[in-house]
């Protein structure tokens, strides 16, 4: 939703589009000039977004409010926002640790890397989880497009 100012809005606040390209050319220069150290950046960065958005979800979903629920609607959002397509595998109602693979991942889109790439993702993932659950999250970029895999897989463990 625009309003007249050409402001996008979404969730109550403003948004702003990006290219990918533009997206992928601030993660080679931060990567060039830090070296290993920007996959620390992008994912430290990831957390704090993470953290920041659950903040807002907390606004808009009802309290006591089924969490495959709530994931539905993480997930047509992060489908939304275009940066991929988000599923949970593996996840029993308690469990403490379960899958998301994430499809057309635009984080990595186009990207060839040897080791998992999605520092800012696994970092959102993580500060969006402890703060919507309350509980600390880790997790393990198991697969990744980068790498050639068909998706991009994320192993949570909720501690």
């Amino acid at each position: 939703m625009k309003n007249s100012v050409g402001q996008i809005m979404q969730l109550g606040g403003n948004l702003i589009l990006l290219r990918v390209e533009a997206l992928q050319g601030m993660f080679e220069k931060v990567n060039k000039v830090l070296g290993a150290g920007g996959g620390l950046v992008w994912y430290i960065a990831g957390r704090g977004a993470g953290r920041s958005m659950a903040k807002v979800f907390q606004t808009r979903f009802r309290e006591g409010e089924n969490p495959a629920a709530v994931f539905d609607k993480i997930a047509w959002l992060y489908a939304s926002w275009g940066w991929g397509r988000m599923e949970i595998v593996g996840s029993g109602k308690n469990s403490d640790r379960f899958f998301i693979r994430i499809y057309d991942n635009a984080f990595v889109t186009e990207q060839h890397s040897q080791t998992p790439s999605c520092h800012f993702v696994r970092g959102f993932i993580e500060g969006l989880l402890e703060t919507l659950t309350g509980i600390h999250a880790t997790s393990e970029e198991t697969k990744c497009m980068a790498k050639g895999n068909h998706h991009c897989e994320f192993q949570i463990t909720l501690k």
